[in-house]
């Protein structure tokens, strides 16, 4: 039977397996992700973060499916706003999903753990970023509200020189 539960620093070692998985999966399908990051040096420093702030800060959620073995998860924190709306959101970080087990309910299942954290603290939005490519999101009804954009400082600096 699936069960759906906050993680707690003992599924710290599962869930750096997992955001592995998930970073070299997507490394795999979008090539031109940016940032680039090193698969075992990420899930490493997200795992010890997640060591550090499991059953301790409150605004650290993470969330596992189980059922004898682990399944998939959820991660992301709850971000404040000093100025702007809305003044708190869930920023969702990391979701990922066995492939074996995709399409079963997981991932539904550990939104609505998602969704019950947020309303107990009176947040009303979850955000999230993903790559261009990646079109899940908008498929299931997420807007883009925002483009983040990048150059690198060489080409910066060519376009800004004084002539």
């Amino acid at each position: 039977m699936l069960v759906v539960r906050v993680a707690q620093r003992v599924d710290v070692p599962a869930l750096r397996g997992m955001l592995y998985a998930l970073i070299k999966e997507h490394e795999g399908r979008f090539p031109d992700t940016f940032p680039r990051l090193d698969p075992e040096q990420a899930a490493l420093h997200y795992a010890a973060d997640w060591e550090r702030r499991l059953g301790l800060d409150d605004t650290c959620g993470v969330w596992l499916a189980a059922d004898r073995d682990t399944r998939g998860f959820l991660a992301g924190e709850v971000w404040s706003r000093a100025v702007g709306e809305p003044p708190a959101s869930f920023f969702i970080e990391w979701v990922y999903v066995l492939p074996e087990y995709r399409k079963t309910g997981i991932a539904r299942a550990l939104f609505r753990e998602l969704i019950r954290f947020c309303q107990r603290r009176g947040i009303n939005v979850a955000e999230g970023r993903t790559v261009p490519a990646d079109t899940q999101w908008s498929e299931r009804g997420w807007q883009t509200t925002a483009i983040c954009v990048k150059r690198d400082l060489e080409a910066l600096a060519r376009d800004v020189a004084e002539h």
